[in-house]
């Protein structure tokens, strides 16, 4: 529970409340640098679109959440999709930023394989793919560790 971030709401255009996560994390001294996380969920819903581009501006990692269920998967393509666009209206693509894919709720009883919904978000292979229950917490730390790890490589590698 201390370590849930604050739920923050934002009016939108469409007269609809956009709420979502924001958690800062002080991760101390990298080479001489004050290091701060700072998280961000965003909706997946398609009116929420602008809000999601705008929260990927600036974005120094990315974990893709892909929904375990039968009936997701086309929408875990179209997020992938709308990702790559938002992305490159920012001149950037998949492979400027880190991107770990977290395929979550695999408690359900019908959950699909977790290489079926890599074959749809990432056919090529090329993020790292970690499971999830977030309900329970599970691999939720794990996704975060590992995208952090990512953006601190690229950050000290200077790419």
């Amino acid at each position: 529970i201390k370590n849930k971030g604050k739920m923050l709401s934002l009016a939108t255009e469409t007269d609809r409340t956009l709420f979502f996560d924001f958690l800062p994390i002080e991760i101390g001294t990298i080479r001489g640098m004050r290091t701060r996380i700072q998280l961000y969920t965003v909706p997946g819903q398609v009116f929420y679109n602008a809000s999601r581009k705008l929260i990927l501006r600036g974005v120094d990692g990315i974990v893709f959440v892909a929904d375990s269920a039968p009936n997701r998967l086309r929408a875990n393509a179209e997020s992938m999709r709308n990702m790559r666009e938002n992305l490159a209206e920012y001149g950037l693509t998949l492979d400027d930023v880190p991107i770990v894919v977290q395929v979550n709720k695999r408690d359900l009883p019908d959950a699909l394989p977790v290489e079926m919904v890599r074959a749809v978000v990432d056919p090529e292979g090329r993020f790292p793919v970690l499971e999830a229950v977030a309900t329970e917490g599970k691999g939720v730390f794990e996704t975060l560790k590992e995208v952090s790890r990512l953006v601190l490589a690229r950050v000290a590698g200077g790419s």
